[in-house]
């Protein structure tokens, strides 16, 4: 069974899915395996908790592009000095860093695009940039690894993830 297959089990895909626009901007890379998580799930919250974006989303507040570009904005005008030099190792600036999620706590998931745009780590940065975790996994795999437990991140809160997790959309996003 795949990993979206998996999630889905986990979590099933419920209700009435987000408007996505059909795409982004022509320069934008958004891994093959995140379009299909978004075809399945649309962009909402896993969990209560995890909010995952979507590139052309209708709502401004799930847009992977335009989040992407106010959290590299922010990254530019409050520079830290250990997430820049995490980055070099992969050859990376904050620049490049492509965010597909985003906690109720504003800890931060980014893809680290090295490598085929399917193969790309994703970093999770707690908020206020504090400590980092990187995980070799696509977004899905993420989400499965951290729903099932699998996976555990120290910034995370103990809660998280419930014993049923669920997906939902909110109107305010």
């Amino acid at each position: 069974m795949n990993e979206l297959r998996s999630l889905l089990a986990l979590c099933p895909a419920s209700g009435p899915r987000n408007a996505v626009l059909p795409t982004g901007p022509a320069d934008f890379v958004v891994p093959p395996s995140h379009r299909a998580l978004i075809d399945a799930y649309g962009p909402g919250c896993f969990d209560q908790f995890l909010w995952v974006y979507a590139e052309g989303s209708a709502r401004p507040g799930l847009d992977l592009v335009r989040q992407t570009d106010e959290t590299r904005q922010l990254l530019r005008d409050y520079p830290e000095p250990t997430l820049p030099a995490l980055l070099a190792e992969h050859g990376l600036t904050t620049d490049d860093l492509v965010q597909w999620a985003v906690t109720d706590n504003a800890d931060l998931l980014f893809w680290l695009p090295v490598g085929e745009p399917d193969d790309w780590p994703t970093l999770a940065v707690e908020a206020g940039r504090l400590s980092y975790a990187q995980l070799p996994m696509t977004s899905t795999g993420v989400l499965l690894a951290l729903l099932s437990g699998e996976v555990r991140l120290g910034l995370f809160p103990d809660d998280f993830p419930s014993e049923r997790p669920e997906f939902s959309i909110s109107p305010y996003a």
